[in-house]
């Protein structure tokens, strides 16, 4: 979605609910979610209500909404402004939102990326200030996926990730990755060509990540591999579609 579209969206709190409602991340019920009953009805202004067992749910239920609180037209903007890189410290200066909010809620835009939640439990070893890790890289349907849980012979290529903290700051870090072995292919020449480009992008946007928490750096990585495999697609819309089916 184009911000020019998105603007106009989000100039009122309802459009924005009709809006997220329409692409699935908040839910609507049409029956209780507790005796499947179709009575219902709206309660002081943000309830649903079942008439015929008395149960009651917030607009919110069973959706990502209702893990953070904030405005329907600023959970808009806020998925924008991850679309477009921006950091959690730039987006909760500009929209004036609390900065454990908006970082909470990338958390979950990435955790949407990843998936799998075998994947996402995965911590890497290493101390605050140095992680080394070596990871899997595969390559199917020409698109590459981090392997985070084993490098082996079942990869195109396992590479070698060494990430310190730069001496003269407290939060930026610097990666480095080195190619260590090609599996499935004989030699490092065998490879696809945008292979590379995978590698120097991963690079790019591990140090533009600066100071990130160790148990996090899988998060980073597979929204990494989901930027470089939807670069010629809108990832607004990927990533409501995946927010939709995730939470």
């Amino acid at each position: 979605m184009k911000l020019s579209e998105l603007l106009i969206i989000i100039q009122d709190e309802k459009k924005s609910e009709d809006y997220l409602r329409s692409v699935g991340i908040l839910k609507t019920f049409s029956n209780c979610p507790r005796c499947n009953g179709t009575s219902l009805g709206m309660i002081r202004g943000d309830r649903w209500k079942c008439y015929k067992c008395k149960t009651e749910w917030t607009r919110r239920k069973d959706s990502i909404l209702s893990l953070v609180r904030i405005k329907y037209s600023e959970f808009l903007l806020c998925l924008k402004f991850f679309e477009l890189e921006l950091t959690a410290e730039e987006v909760s200066k500009q929209l004036n939102i609390n900065y454990k909010t908006v970082k909470e809620l990338y958390r979950l835009f990435r955790t949407a990326m990843g998936g799998n939640k075998v994947i996402l439990t995965k911590v890497f070893k290493g101390t605050l200030r140095k992680t080394s890790e070596k990871i899997g890289i595969n390559l199917i349907d020409n698109k590459y996926y981090f392997d985070l849980e084993n490098a082996g012979q079942t990869n195109i290529a396992v590479i070698e990730m060494n990430r310190s903290r730069i001496s003269t700051s407290a939060a930026v870090y610097e990666a480095s990755i080195k190619i260590i072995q090609t599996t499935r292919v004989k030699t490092l020449f065998d490879l696809p060509p945008s292979f590379q480009r995978f590698v120097r992008f991963t690079k790019e946007k591990l140090f533009k990540f600066r100071g990130t928490d160790r148990q996090f750096l899988n998060l980073y990585l597979k929204e990494i591999e989901f930027r470089f495999n939807h670069q010629e697609v809108d990832i607004y819309g990927c990533l409501e579609q995946l927010i939709s089916s995730k939470f």
